[in-house]
């Protein structure tokens, strides 16, 4: 069984990571990030919709 440090043939195979390969992973990372910001805004939307919805439902005479 291969030490937990040792890394697979394939990994070896492709050598050191380059400046582009760094690069790349930060813009991915970037986007994950962003995907992630705007997923909580629409969470946060939604929420606050339904409860403003459940409160004008509560009390149909108020002002929305």
């Amino acid at each position: 069984m291969p030490d937990h440090q040792e890394r697979s043939a394939t990994a070896l195979a492709h050598g050191a990571a380059q400046c582009d390969d760094i690069e790349r992973v930060r813009r991915d990372v970037d986007a994950a990030e962003a995907s992630v910001a705007r997923a909580d805004q629409t969470s946060a939307r939604r929420r606050r919709r339904r409860r403003r919805h459940r409160e004008t439902a509560r009390n149909p005479d108020a002002q929305p």
